[in-house]
């Protein structure tokens, strides 16, 4: 019961006091790359489907869920990319929701020859829907009489907005970094009229593949089960809060491994008075690849201060890659971050 009215009371201060609902992450966030970023659109040689499922926190009472689908495809005559997304995230037994149904561009040219280093901005546009079953949330004045009915005023069930996202990436075969920014209409989301604009979500991501054994750069093009290192990190920022992802993989086909913690271990979080250091959950990792297919799956590690009350995180992803059938010289740079 203390659980559920924790919950409810989230939700509640969510709805009418202008607080910003919890915005979809995927701990395994390569694996769902053009959420990550639009530029991954048509990232692969030929096309991709993706699928995703997030289970958040399943030892607290209530449903905190995310799915999420996509497809993109390469269009290697235009040097573009395109790809369609769909996400639902579900929060609490108030059933909070946020569907996203979007579309999406890339565009890649070479800026460095020789060394196979590519230039590749993106930009998407998206229609949100944000809803509520309000009759399933449980206010004060029903809990000695759960018949009781509720004073409170009922809110739209639903609302709609447009917005768009974009991004600029570049890579070589062995380097990635990019950055993204989110919400660029900055919508009102709000369930009661107000005026609650979604503040702009700015993120950084990069990384570095070292390979091990007789590396060469000549066979970036190439079917390649050579092992790997590969060191990460994911930075984001939204309206006062901010997160960072720093670890690594171990990659040989058809195997992958990885660990990474998130939270900011260096920097105390100055918002909490004990000023604690902000850290929220270890991230592991594993991953199997047969042909053109891989599975992922990782498990997120509370180690904040609800550690052992919420079960951590469940996750699941995916991936279909189907074969190009384009020639070698008409190939761009292989992206050399993970794919999991």
């Amino acid at each position: 019961m203390k659980a559920k009215l924790l919950i409810t009371i989230t939700l509640i201060v969510f709805i009418f006091y202008d607080g910003y609902s919890q915005y979809v992450h995927f701990s395994q966030f390569y694996a769902s790359p053009t959420i990550l970023a639009p530029s991954f659109a048509g990232s692969t040689q030929n096309s991709r489907v993706v699928a995703n499922y997030r289970d958040q926190w399943p030892s607290i009472p209530g449903t905190f869920v995310t799915f999420a689908g996509s497809y993109d495809q390469n269009f290697y005559k235009i040097n573009s990319g395109l790809g369609f997304l769909a996400v639902k995230d579900q929060a609490g037994d108030g059933n909070l929701s946020r569907t996203d149904f979007g579309v999406m561009y890339s565009w890649y040219t070479p800026i460095v020859k020789r060394q196979k280093i590519y230039f590749r901005p993106g930009v998407q546009v998206k229609m949100t829907q944000r809803s509520l079953d309000f009759q399933k949330l449980i206010f004060g004045d029903q809990l000695p009489n759960p018949g009781n009915s509720s004073l409170e005023p009922v809110p739209d069930t639903r609302s709609f907005y447009l917005d768009a996202t974009a991004s600029v990436l570049i890579y070589s075969p062995q380097f990635w970094i990019g950055t993204t920014v989110d919400h660029l209409f900055t919508p009102n989301e709000s369930l009661t009229g107000n005026d609650t604009p979604v503040g702009m979500k700015y993120s950084v991501f990069g990384g570095y593949k070292f390979y091990v054994g007789k590396a060469t750069r000549r066979r970036a093009y190439a079917k390649d089960n050579r092992e790997s290192l590969t060191a990460s990190f994911y930075y984001r920022l939204q309206d006062g809060s901010d997160q960072f992802d720093l670890g690594g993989y171990w990659n040989h086909d058809p195997f992958t491994l990885g660990a990474w913690i998130r939270g900011m271990p260096i920097i105390s979080d100055n918002r909490n008075l004990d000023k604690k250091v902000n850290l929220d959950a270890l991230v592991f990792l594993v991953g199997y690849k047969i042909f053109n297919f891989t599975v992922g799956y990782s498990y997120d590690l509370t180690i904040s201060d609800m550690l052992g009350a919420t079960g951590g995180a469940h996750e699941i992803s995916l991936i279909y890659e189907f074969e190009a059938k384009v020639g070698r010289s008409k190939r761009h740079a292989v992206i050399s971050c993970p794919k999991l």
